[in-house]
């Protein structure tokens, strides 16, 4: 966590960053920000081939705007595809179902404004996801594969 910089305006190169297995060899996420005094992140979050990205529940807000590709979620009777934006109240417990072609991997701009709790089938806890455990999974995936840390939390 030596890399937190102080607020001011900020730019940040996607292309410089790295893409981060999360969960699966399907899902990756990139992440655009860390705020960890907020506990919120912005990342983008692909999924490259069809599949579920586990059932979860937000403790706050989540925002996303769907860049390529289509998704659902089980529990609604939406379909986001390109152009849409999405918004998820805290309490909503969902599973992700990606819709991927072969031609594309979906990709969707999702900015987190808190924890998400991974939960199994019954319900029960499986994992949390905080501002703190993605950037250790950033900063620790960088420095696996020799990659330089970019300024990302502020």
């Amino acid at each position: 966590m030596e890399n937190v910089q102080p607020v001011s305006d900020s730019l940040v190169r996607a292309r410089d960053l790295p893409w981060i297995p999360q969960g699966s060899a399907n899902v990756w996420f990139k992440p655009l920000r860390i705020n960890l005094r907020a506990g919120s992140w912005v990342n983008l979050l692909k999924v490259a081939r069809s599949g579920v990205v586990n059932r979860h529940r937000h403790l706050s807000e989540v925002e996303g705007w769907v860049v390529q590709g289509r998704w659902h979620y089980l529990e609604h009777d939406w379909h986001a595809e390109p152009g849409a934006y999405v918004y998820e109240p805290p309490g909503d417990v969902h599973t992700l179902v990606a819709d991927v072609t072969d031609a594309e991997p979906m990709l969707t701009l999702f900015a987190i404004h808190g924890p998400i709790e991974y939960v199994t089938e019954t319900g029960d806890l499986a994992y949390v996801e905080t501002a703190e455990t993605k950037l250790k999974r950033y900063e620790d995936h960088c420095r696996e594969h020799g990659i330089p840390l970019q300024p990302i939390v502020f």
